[in-house]
């Protein structure tokens, strides 16, 4: 939607950065490298077994039979191959574009060759291997260590295939931002944002030169698009809130869909939860885990995750693939929750700048994706949806509820107990208000008996770890704490999980019942069942991740303190936009450091 002299305007400024960021990554970017040390190796291979993480060492992957390395836009100059194996049974055979290079004998660990300048921009590396049979039941090929292209000679010109994605993508992001109502310049900005995002996701390890560089382009495309379309479809309803609409789902897409499960972040319980997913589809519908204390719980794990992907497992999708997008998907659902009740309650300001907030909590990130408490995550953001339904409107007749409720109990014990309490404490504040409803009321009881009816399995085990509850606070991995140094813990984790801007801001929108109604009322509901949640974490071993239930609760707070000291104007309105800006360098940094170190040596 090209309408006046600001938007070509803010549209070539767009194009500006787009073609400065490629020219900077062609040029000064890192060379590319599929190093498993990194975590980078997924964007480059094929024929890979999954990842795997050693207690006290970093992430090891085995190559099967043949294993497929791609490189795109490279330089017409010689490149030097290097080929590192940290492990093979037998030797391992190099090949360029099907042209064999050699191979490493058995027990040689590294081998480089140069390739000759050509005009292909793409080059595909494979490595073939004997394989043998692990205990397992795996055919493994090598160990590997890396693969990787350099060259001397400098780039003249940024690579093409960026530059056009880059481009493309900075365009898209534009007119989508103007088809959803907002202005020139702020679209524009938009564009930038979209297009810096886009460029430092594909900085490390040389991904701008990677398969998956196309890919990320069509990702970013795909969410601006679905921005779109839930922008309009709200502005149908709320007029003037579109623009408002498309920040906070483009928002949730670039964090929850494309920053969530891109191949260069290593996720610790991917493996974990895509085993436990295969039983499900099995016929498991009772799975358990054991915890990390000292002394390890048995507790019932859940189901309502895997038993939701569980046919898409069962057509032949890879497992870790659907574990690691359902979680998202159902993040990027609970992030267009949130802007939807905070809309109705509070207004388009207080609900874009609360969907953006939910975005940065460092918890947000941390505990779904890079820990990979996945059905956790998933179970949390059934919650959330569940809070919106109940505080806001509450559309649809109850089973809409009781199915939201069903799935958040079902889905992980954590998020079971957490639910719970939410619900007793939304009833208890339903049943003395004047316009309370059946609908709540009827969705809250079948979801209770449903939940009853599935944990009644597990009554036995969980009778036997009863007594276990009187050990202390604070097990962990360690030695039983005092219940002051569990309570430090608590407030130490808060600090980390939410940070201090997000903290600040929520206590200066917090909720206000007799002003604001249901959904400030239900939001006091949310805040007392998560902090009552303290109280068993502090004397007992049992702790349910309260702090990252909580994290809507906090979002829904500190977006609304933001949009009233944006009203209140002067000094308060600058310190309203300073913490935000913090908040967001806080949440960046921390999914930064997700994405490229931790889990890394």
């Amino acid at each position: 939607m090209i309408r006046s002299g600001k938007d070509v305007a803010a549209l070539a400024a767009a194009a500006v950065v787009a073609v400065a960021a490629a020219c900077v990554l062609s040029a000064i970017g890192p060379k590319p490298a599929a190093d498993v040390s990194r975590g980078s190796e997924d964007a480059f291979a094929t024929g890979l077994h999954r990842r795997e993480i050693p207690p006290g060492a970093g992430p090891e992957r085995w190559t099967t039979a043949l294993a497929t390395f791609g490189f795109r836009d490279l330089p017409d100059a010689p490149l030097s191959l290097a080929v590192d194996i940290r492990e093979a049974r037998g030797p391992v055979t190099v090949a360029a574009d099907g042209v064999l290079l050699g191979r490493l004998e058995k027990g040689a660990h590294a081998v480089s060759f140069t390739l000759p300048a050509t005009r292909r921009a793409t080059r595909t590396i494979e490595l073939a291997s004997e394989t043998f049979r692990a205990g397992d039941g795996r055919q493994l090929g090598a160990r590997l260590g890396r693969v990787a292209i350099d060259w001397t000679a400098p780039p003249r010109l940024p690579a093409p295939g960026l530059l056009l994605e880059l481009l493309v993508s900075a365009a898209v992001a534009f007119l989508t931002s103007r088809l959803a109502g907002a202005r020139a310049w702020p679209a524009g900005a938009i564009a930038i944002g979209v297009v810096v995002l886009q460029s430092a996701l594909l900085w490390p390890s040389g991904l701008a030169r990677s398969p998956y560089a196309l890919g990320l382009g069509g990702l970013v495309g795909a969410g601006c698009l679905v921005a779109l379309a839930f922008a309009r479809a709200v502005e149908a309803r709320h007029a003037g809130a579109g623009p408002a609409a498309f920040v906070a789902l483009l928002a949730g897409w670039l964090v929850q869909i494309v920053a969530g499960t891109s191949p260069v972040m290593v996720t610790s319980d991917a493996v974990f939860h895509a085993n436990k997913l295969a039983a499900v589809a099995l016929g498991d519908l009772f799975p358990v885990s054991v915890t990390q204390h000292a002394h390890p719980f048995r507790f019932p794990y859940g189901v309502s995750f895997y038993a939701l992907l569980a046919p898409l497992a069962r057509a032949g999708l890879d497992t870790v693939m659907l574990v690691r997008v359902g979680a998202a998907v159902a993040g990027l659902l609970a992030t267009a929750g949130v802007f939807l009740l905070a809309l109705v309650a509070w207004g388009p300001a207080a609900a874009a700048f609360s969907t953006v907030l939910l975005q940065v909590l460092p918890g947000t990130f941390d505990v779904a994706y890079s820990y990979g408490n996945l059905s956790n995550a998933f179970g949390q953001d059934a919650t959330v949806l569940l809070f919106c339904w109940w505080a806001g409107r509450a559309p649809g007749r109850w089973p809409v509820g009781a199915a939201l409720l069903a799935a958040a109990a079902l889905a992980h014990f954590s998020s079971f107990v957490f639910v719970m309490a939410l619900v007793m404490l939304l009833v208890i504040t339903d049943t003395r208000a004047r316009d309370r409803d059946r609908t709540r009321l009827w969705a809250a009881g079948v979801g209770v008996v449903v939940a009853a009816a599935y944990y009644a399995h597990f009554l036995g085990l969980v009778w036997e770890q009863l007594p276990r509850l009187l050990e202390g606070g604070g097990q962990g991995r360690g030695a039983s704490r005092t219940a002051w140094d569990a309570a430090r813990l608590q407030v130490l984790g808060a600090l980390g999980q939410w940070g201090v801007p997000a903290i600040v801001l929520a206590w200066w929108g917090r909720p206000r019942p007799r002003a604001d109604g249901r959904p400030a009322r239900d939001l006091s509901a949310y805040w007392l069942a998560g902090l009552a949640l303290a109280v068993p974490a502090i004397v007992s071993p049992l702790e349910v991740r309260y702090l990252y239930g909580l994290t809507a609760a906090v979002a829904l707070s500190a977006g609304t303190g933001v949009a009233r000291l944006e009203q209140k104007g002067g000094a308060r309105r600058m310190a309203g936009r300073i913490l935000f800006l913090a908040q967001i360098a806080l949440g960046a940094r921390a999914i930064a450091e997700a994405l490229v170190s931790r889990y890394r040596p």
